[in-house]
């Protein structure tokens, strides 16, 4: 175990709204990597009885940032107890509670339990932290999504659903041989696409979506291969899953940026449930990415006098006030043009006069500097406003908004 003062620090900044639960009943491998870490971090919590799982998901308390299943071929049947609860309580709740699963060796991916991300039991710990970053906010981009669909409809239907198709879609980039094993896997659930080569696999990404995609080539192409894929925004995310003959390469893959490694020599049934979880991880970005991508064009340019109606503005904030509660949250409101008049020199009168102008201005800056899960949008009778589930993601907006201010030279 290495690194766990660093590993302590993005723990931190993992959770700051709420625990990380680790559901462990007895000793397992999953519990000796983390347990140093649940002795650094009061965020990481060990549960160990159906009772402790019960009091921390209490309606009283804010909800964990996630919740880590270890999952292997034979459970104690306390960790089966409480994992049945858990999918029972997910289900009934209307703010997303992330679960990553963690198996051993040839366990079968519990899929009824719809998790949002499954690792082997290969992952380090300094990788296995900073992956649940990722997963709180693909978590949170899934959920503004089903803010937004229900807020819009049949507004932004046509552009968000057009592209995705009705079979799910897997790139099988090597030539390691599992080809004929992963489509006969996947068989009327999926469609296989394979490639052979780095360039070739990035020129097929680049033509078309997939939803995941399956590295079945030596390390060294494998490691070639993610670090192209990460240095490209479009698939940064993109569910990875690799192939490894042993741990120590499987370790290595986690640390290029594989989201997902295949140690040794895994049984057909084990392999399915990896790879079905990454393609429904997948097909999840693709729904939320659709959604929040017309969903902003459509908040941009508001409706027909380019407003946004002030009560379809006040039911969404009622819906964010409601599902960030429940994480321990706060709203905070962003006015922009209050903010660049407090940022810049120009007078009062003078924005005033000019607010049409000014308003485009602000809404083009901020829709270029935010992220398309942040809420931005001109509301009748309110102007401009920006709504963030954080006061650092308001304050991270602040930031990136005054420095195009101060690049353009429009606060001169």
């Amino acid at each position: 175990m290495t690194h766990l003062s660093s590993v302590n620090l993005q723990v931190e900044e993992t959770s700051s709204f709420g625990k990380i639960l680790l559901l462990s009943p007895v000793k397992t491998h999953v519990l000796d990597m983390l347990a140093p870490l649940a002795e650094l971090s009061d965020r990481l919590t060990i549960i160990r009885s159906l009772s402790a799982l019960q009091d921390e998901l209490d309606h009283a308390a804010p909800l964990p940032v996630c919740v880590i299943l270890p999952w292997s071929v034979a459970n104690p049947p306390e960790l089966t107890e409480m994992a049945a609860y858990l999918k029972g309580y997910r289900r009934n709740q209307h703010v997303e509670v992330p679960l990553v699963i963690i198996t051993s060796g040839n366990a079968q991916v519990p899929l009824n339990m719809k998790a949002s991300a499954c690792f082997s039991d290969a992952i380090p710990p300094s990788v296995l932290i900073p992956r649940l970053a990722m997963v709180r906010r693909m978590a949170l981009r899934s959920e503004e999504a089903r803010l937004r669909r229900r807020l819009l409809g049949t507004q932004i239907a046509s552009e968000t659903f057009s592209d995705i198709d009705d079979k799910p879609t897997l790139l099988l980039a090597g030539m390691g041989g599992h080809f004929a094993l992963v489509q006969s896997l996947t068989d009327r659930k999926a469609e296989v696409i394979a490639t052979f080569t780095a360039d070739m696999t990035l020129e097929f990404l680049g033509q078309r979506s997939f939803e995941a995609l399956m590295l079945d080539g030596p390390l060294w192409e494998s490691c070639d291969t993610i670090s192209r894929l990460r240095a490209d925004p479009r698939f940064y995310s993109l569910p990875t899953l690799a192939y490894a003959s042993n741990r120590e390469d499987a370790e290595t893959l986690y640390a290029a940026g594989a989201t997902d490694v295949l140690v040794g020599n895994m049984a057909d049934p084990a392999v399915y449930g990896h790879l079905m979880s990454a393609l429904r991880a997948g097909r999840r970005q693709r729904l939320s990415n659709g959604i929040l991508t017309a969903s902003s064009k459509l908040l941009s340019r508001g409706q027909s006098n380019g407003l946004l109606d002030e009560q379809i503005y006040l039911d969404y904030l009622e819906m964010l006030k409601d599902s960030t509660g429940r994480r321990g949250e706060s709203v905070f409101e962003l006015d922009l043009l209050d903010l660049i008049g407090r940022f810049t020199a120009h007078d009062d009168s003078l924005m005033s006069r000019n607010r049409d102008a000014w308003t485009g201005t602000v809404l083009s800056i901020a829709m270029a500097v935010c992220r398309d899960e942040d809420f931005v949008a001109n509301v009748e009778n309110r102007g401009p406003i920006a709504l963030l589930r954080t006061k650092k993601g308001m304050d991270q907006l602040s930031s990136r908004i005054m420095m195009m201010v101060r690049t353009t030279g429009l606060g001169n």
